[in-house]
């Protein structure tokens, strides 16, 4: 797995690279941006990112909040066990990484399964945050009798190092990650597609990636919803195949007070083709948890 991008072949083309940082907390080491001053908002990527993907989001709201984002463990730059990748090893992992910063953060903002982590960590007791606010949020259980039957088995199967390796070899063929990524429903700049592809490419990526999605109980997270106290807000692309709507609305009709939004013509990756619609809605969380403060 020699084939991982390393920083310095990246740094002169990583979106906001003069924030990123190296964390050493127990045997992980992060990669992490930290920038700005005020009310602190914690910014979590999906699976098979990494904080590049809050290219336009990370920098407008560090003009009034501290604002932090790390590459996920196995993701980007941020090594550490696979005991980090399930989604409560990974939710133990960002506490440590937060308690190592010395930081709380008053919003957490997630897309994908990063907004399914921030509930988790919220569910857990990792996270006191006052807001949650999620992109394409990942709060839906596996689709269908067949998918739920045989997950168990295909996680087992995707996490094996021989089929990460396969991954990171079919995406080396031209218009494979084009095509992956025009799957998202949004529009992909050339500079996100370059970073995305140097990720997919890449077979201890696809590892970590994989073994993340194995180690992500959905339906078990669906069922403790209910119990968030949390406020939630979820901003959801109609275009967005990878998080069924439907499926979607049903989990929020359990959580108290969620609130949803559907935004037509955005897909998957909202928070990158509409930044100032992210930005505007984590700089709406702050005020609300501002107004409940006082």
């Amino acid at each position: 797995m020699s084939d991982a991008p390393t920083w310095d072949s990246l740094r002169a083309r990583w979106p906001n690279a003069e924030h990123s940082r190296f964390v050493t907390v127990g045997d992980a080491r992060w990669h992490v941006q930290v920038a700005g001053s005020g009310p602190v908002v914690l910014l979590l990527h999906g699976a098979g990112s990494a904080n590049f993907s809050w290219r336009d989001v990370f920098p407008a709201l560090a003009t009034s909040c501290t604002v932090i984002a790390p590459d996920l463990p196995g993701h980007g730059f941020t090594d550490a066990g696979r005991d980090a990748l399930s989604i409560g090893g990974m939710a133990r992992a960002v506490r440590a990484l937060l308690d190592a910063l010395a930081v709380e953060p008053v919003v957490v903002a997630g897309h994908s399964a990063g907004g399914a982590l921030a509930v988790r960590m919220a569910l857990d007791g990792a996270l006191r945050a006052r807001a949650i606010v999620g992109f394409g949020a990942a709060l839906v259980p596996p689709q269908g009798t067949h998918a739920k039957l045989l997950a168990p088995w295909l996680a087992s199967f995707a996490a094996t190092p021989a089929m990460a390796w396969i991954a990171s070899r079919v995406a080396t063929i031209p218009g494979v990650v084009e095509t992956a990524l025009g799957g998202t429903g949004s529009p992909v700049s050339a500079e996100q597609r370059a970073l995305y592809a140097a990720f997919f490419r890449s077979a201890k990526h696809c590892a970590g990636a994989f073994a993340m999605m194995a180690g992500w109980d959905l339906e078990a997270l669906v069922r403790d919803v209910p119990r968030l106290t949390t406020p939630l807000r979820l901003v959801h692309g109609a275009r967005d195949h990878f998080v069924p709507l439907g499926a979607l609305r049903a989990t929020v009709a359990t959580v108290p007070g969620a609130r949803l939004d559907v935004i037509e013509g955005a897909g998957h990756l909202l928070h990158e083709e509409r930044p100032a619609l992210a930005v505007a809605a984590i700089g709406e969380a702050l005020q609300e948890t501002s107004a409940r403060r006082d």
